[in-house]
């Protein structure tokens, strides 16, 4: 891939002795990256097989390591863990604020651009001019070699991601900084030919008269532009522009590079579209599997397509989107992708799978935004009379595709503890991990209860904190989590010795009165949503497209319309307050409250021992339990290090929710591991941390 590289083939030339050819270099950049993956799949391996182990395990620490080799693997990933998991504290700009990536990430990154800087320079003299030409052979024979990677970690149907184990979301963060180290490849490799050319004016020249140049430099140019739309602020002003334009420049780039390139590295190019190809055909052929009926035999699908949805509009402008009986199976945390051409054309969007398999039906909670969220949510407004009405009318089902299920997460069942922690709308990534659990709990029990066979999950403890800002958020899963805890409670009553715990607190930052008010729910009115009062019992759950959700106003004798969330504590412009005390105890905790005239301290609301966990619940089925609120926020650091000062083995971590929060959790995570390490003889064992990310 140079600029002018005549009629010699250029992967042959020699660059003095010792020197390996531009050929073998590129074997060697291949050697290295096929090492990388060939780890994270023998880890992925490795993990799997623990995981069938633990179920199998009939002892009382499952998920502690039983053998020497076992024990040294626990050793190593932990440490490797708290490397990798480690976070900078985000640096505040004036309004803004740069959250950094983990340790872990950015040092495999650097791992890349150091192997291929060291190939692109290994043993040539960038300041003898009679080398700038050389250099520009090498850097482009390298910068070529590295497109199959990039379209390895960019497709959905993802071979490294089969391999490793990882969701193609991840490997995407790889893809953005791998390309942009081929973008610096290719920025060397043209620098030192227009150098090389400086010395007799003959740049001009050569992109005016030679086609080589013209090729490499629109190649060059192409992808400047595919970089710099990539960076976040700008990928997100419009994500299905950014989509559509990256498939068209990626178009362009392939064709210009193809073009550029020499016969003999060709095959660097047509391995790339061999990717591409590869993945649409998959995607293609597994969406037709998922979508005709023909291969669904059932008496509802009685038309070519599979799918049916009912579209239901709730408040804050959210759309409850259900697929009764799917074609397709899905894991708890997974995403989807929806299509409906009858209300959005042409367009589909990812969305989190909000119920379990055992529901038997896909749901999904879409918040209205623009394009086509919003068009789903002015359809379902005017398919029901009143909002939040569930009896729809057959004849506004509409035809639905589904292309997934995608997204990877390690199952929490073979941990000993779980800790859950979600921000806002995070808790519809956690919520369905949660309820797997307890589902294994309660199915397990009553298997020990009649016959006493296999274990289902090794986890011993749960955990989950949920951080909302309006106390009306809590009645979107209040059901769900009462229920909860109601299982949990029946299969103590069933199997005498079930020593499982749940622990679930909520934390409530802001609100129109901090203190327990029976409130009712009043969605904002907006011109796209017609009246709709509802209390908050039974009150519709709400999912968004991973991101918060708008504010509900919760009354108590008169509506008012919350305004912009303020820092600390006091009245929000249009009623309500904000209370951002940090919580360090529970048990002993206080939090605040304000009526709009000045924040006061109040005692949170607690069970007579402190905390409303299933270990001293008493409530019956007959009562619904009480979930137990805070004023305030979460120390996450406080709150896992309660869980792990018990496990008797492996523990898992989650989050879901924004960028500050999720950086709190890694910082705890990193911090109690290197404690961990200390106490000797404790049991104690790794943590393995799993961050959902918001947005794109």
């Amino acid at each position: 891939m140079s600029m002018s590289m005549g009629d010699m083939p250029a992967g042959s030339m020699s660059m003095g002795d010792g020197v390996p050819s531009l050929f073998t270099l590129q074997k060697m950049y291949w050697a290295v990256a096929g090492s990388a993956i060939g780890a994270a799949t023998l880890v992925n391996v490795l993990d799997r097989i623990i995981a069938r182990q633990r179920l199998r395990d009939s002892s009382l620490t499952p998920a502690k390591p039983k053998s020497i080799f076992f024990g040294i693997y626990a050793t190593i990933t932990a440490i490797v863990r708290e490397v990798s998991y480690a976070t900078i504290r985000p640096l505040r700009v004036g309004a803004f604020t740069l959250h950094f990536p983990p340790l872990g990430p950015v040092l495999i990154v650097l791992a890349n651009l150091l192997t291929v800087m060291v190939l692109c320079f290994y043993k040539l003299d960038t300041m003898d001019p009679w080398n700038w030409e050389n250099v520009g052979y090498r850097t482009g024979f390298i910068a070529i070699c590295q497109l199959p990677l990039i379209f390895l970690l960019a497709g959905r149907q993802n071979i490294i991601g089969f391999l490793a184990g990882v969701s193609y979301v991840e490997l995407n963060w790889y893809h953005r900084w791998v390309a942009r180290t081929l973008w610096l490849t290719t920025t060397i490799h043209m620098v030192f030919w227009f150098r090389n050319w400086a010395r007799w004016n003959y740049i001009t020249y050569q992109l005016y008269n030679d086609p080589l140049t013209k090729r490499g430099f629109a190649a060059w140019v192409i992808l400047t532009f595919i970089v710099i739309t990539s960076f976040a602020p700008i990928r997100r002003l419009s994500y299905e522009v950014f989509v559509i334009q990256h498939l068209v420049t990626f178009v362009g780039f392939i064709v210009a590079v193809w073009m550029h390139a020499p016969e003999e590295v060709k095959v660097w190019v047509w391995i790339p579209i061999g990717l591409v190809v590869f993945d649409r055909v998959a995607r293609y052929a597994w969406s037709a599997y998922a979508n005709l009926s023909i291969f669904h035999r059932n008496e509802e699908r009685k038309g070519l397509w599979a799918h049916e949805a009912t579209f239901t509009a709730l408040p804050g402008n959210v759309t409850r989107v259900t697929v009764d009986n799917p074609g397709v199976g899905w894991k708890p945390g997974q995403h989807v992708f929806l299509t409906c051409h009858s209300i959005v054309p042409l367009q589909c969007h990812p969305f989190t799978i909000a119920s379990i398999p055992e529901d038997k039906k896909m749901e999904f909670f879409i918040r209205a935004e623009n394009g086509g969220t919003r068009r789903f949510f002015r359809y379902a407004s005017k398919s029901h009379s009143v909002l939040g009405n569930d009896k729809v009318d057959t004849a506004s089902r509409r035809t639905i595709f589904i292309e997934g299920p995608y997204g990877s997460i390690r199952s929490l069942r073979q941990f000993d503890s779980a800790v859950l922690l979600a921000g806002g709308m995070g808790a519809t990534f956690v919520i369905p991990l949660l309820r797997d659990v307890v589902l294994a709990w309660k199915m397990e029990s009553g298997q020990q209860a009649a016959t006493r066979t296999a274990r289902l999950a090794a986890t011993k403890r749960l955990r989950f904190v949920w951080v909302i800002k309006s106390r009306s958020q809590l009645s979107y899963f209040e059901e769900q989590l009462q229920s909860l805890l109601a299982d949990v409670e029946g299969c103590r009553r069933t199997c005498p010795d079930f020593d499982k715990e749940i622990e679930v607190s909520i934390y409530i930052t802001c609100d129109d009165k901090l203190d327990p008010p029976t409130a009712t729910l009043l969605p904002l009115q907006t011109k796209d949503t017609a009246t709709f009062k509802d209390t908050t019992e039974g009150a519709a759950k709400e999912v968004s497209e991973k991101g918060d959700v708008p504010a509900y106003s919760v009354s108590v004798d008169s509506v008012s319309t919350p305004g912009p969330v303020l820092t600390g504590q006091g009245c929000l412009p249009g009623g309500g307050c904000c209370c951002t005390t940090q919580i360090e105890d529970e048990d002993d905790s206080t939090g605040c409250a304000c009526n709009c005239s000045g924040p006061t301290a109040v005692q949170s609301e607690k069970g007579e021992s402190g905390v409303n966990s299933i270990r001293n619940q008493t409530s019956t089925a007959e009562r619904p339990i009480a979930l137990h609120t805070l004023t305030g926020r979460p120390t996450p650091r406080v709150i896992i290090q309660k869980v792990l000062e018990k496990a008797e083995g492996e523990s898992a971590v989650v989050v879901c929710g924004p960028r500050g929060l999720a950086d709190d959790v890694r910082r705890s995570v990193v911090s109690l591991s290197d404690e961990r390490a200390v106490h000797k003889g404790t049991g104690a064992q790794g943590i393995y941390l799993h961050v959902e990310n918001f947005g794109l």
